[in-house]
């Protein structure tokens, strides 16, 4: 791999040594993926943000950066907090979570603790290179805003971040961002949750476009995020919506490989078939924005829920919602609001609740588990 003189300064270790193994760590796996140079990245997106007790090696590293006094090179965000005080065996799997925050905290990464940073902490631009982890916010960053990252794991992250470069493939690579599957809709009420999550079941990890419909932003991203949690879609197209698919012409080179086509059956098979026995509803994942949690709470005005409601939401964006007239409607209508992960802080459970939720990553990862849509969710609750 060719490295430029700033690099390969920094990989002889003048830089300082952790310096030098996380730049190793990227090049070997650059390396296992044909990488032949490092990119400059414009931000990183940290995934690893729950304290688990059982993350020894990860806290050494960490420790290992902190104590070489590195700092990050670019601007980088977190993830969500796991809700560590949520209930107490959170409090016991989580025990770590004030010393990990005090890493992040002195190699100065940006504490706003949401997987949807592209809301107001980190949004990259059209085209920039970054690092992310995290499926829901790769899939964003690469398909809603076209900025380039391939799906990084844990450490990777860091490496990335405390460097200021990444390795150039995969998805940083005009060829590997093609469509590869036609996705066709026969569908009378959208619900784009549903649709990511049976997108990302049927096409795993290629590149689907999808024939031109009305979706807004909130919309890309409870896609994206079933999506990337059904099947391992970091990337995916809207004909004249995501901004590298203007046309299908532009989508595609040349003929897609596969048409495929989901109807209305296909989205209503994932729907529970009694929302109303549901111990607790949640919505929020990935993170609720300000516009959502208001549009939703907006149905419960002047009502009171028949079961818990819990939204989870970016902290910045709860915030501003407490400042709005809705959040006292809100919150007498029985809705709770929390900042954390909802599968982290719902994972470990000493008596298993019933969960409707309208996410389709929080129904595929959390298990017992069952979708709704916003009408069925609603129902639930009574209003």
């Amino acid at each position: 791999m060719k490295l430029d003189p700033e690099l390969e300064s920094m990989l002889a270790g003048e830089s300082g040594n952790a310096a030098a193994l996380a730049l190793e760590t990227l090049v070997e796996y650059g390396k296992n993926f044909g990488a032949q140079r490092m990119l400059p990245i414009k931000s990183a997106h940290l995934a690893g943000t729950f304290g688990i007790v059982t993350y020894k090696a990860y806290y050494k590293i960490l420790d290992q950066l902190v104590k070489d006094g590195l700092k990050v090179k670019v601007p980088t965000t977190t993830n969500p907090r796991p809700g560590a005080d949520f209930n107490f065996p959170n409090r016991i799997a989580f025990i770590r979570q004030k010393k990990l925050e005090s890493s992040f905290e002195a190699l100065g990464v940006t504490p706003n603790f949401s997987c949807a940073c592209y809301e107001g902490s980190n949004e990259p631009n059209l085209g920039d290179a970054v690092a992310w982890a995290e499926s829901s916010a790769v899939q964003f960053a690469n398909s809603a805003l076209g900025a380039r990252t391939n799906r990084h794991s844990l450490l990777i992250d860091a490496c990335g971040a405390v460097t200021g470069v990444t390795p150039e493939f995969g998805y940083m690579l005009d060829e590997n961002r093609r469509g590869k599957i036609l996705v066709k809709l026969d569908v009378d009420k959208m619900d784009p949750s549903a649709l990511g999550f049976i997108i990302g079941r049927e096409v795993v990890d290629m590149v689907p476009v999808v024939e031109n419909f009305d979706i807004d932003r909130v919309g890309l991203k409870n896609m994206g995020g079933a999506m990337a949690a059904a099947g391992a879609v970091a990337l995916f197209h809207i004909e004249g919506v995501t901004p590298e698919a203007p046309d299908m012409k532009s989508a595609f080179d040349g003929e897609p490989e596969k048409t495929i086509t989901i109807t209305q059956k296909d989205l209503d098979s994932l729907r529970s078939a009694e929302p109303e026995k549901a111990d607790v509803v949640i919505f929020g994942c990935p993170h609720m924005t300000l516009d959502e949690a208001t549009e939703i709470a907006g149905y419960f005005e002047g009502k009171r829920s028949k079961k818990p409601v819990r939204f989870c939401m970016i902290p910045s964006h709860l915030e501003k919602f407490t400042k709005t007239d809705a959040y006292g409607q809100a919150l007498a209508a029985g809705i709770e609001f929390y900042t954390h992960c909802p599968l982290a802080a719902y994972t470990v459970q000493l008596g298993r609740k019933r969960i409707l939720t309208s996410s389709g990553k929080l129904y595929y990862y959390l298990d017992g588990t069952e979708y709704g849509n916003l009408e069925d969710c609603l129902k639930a609750c009574g209003v």
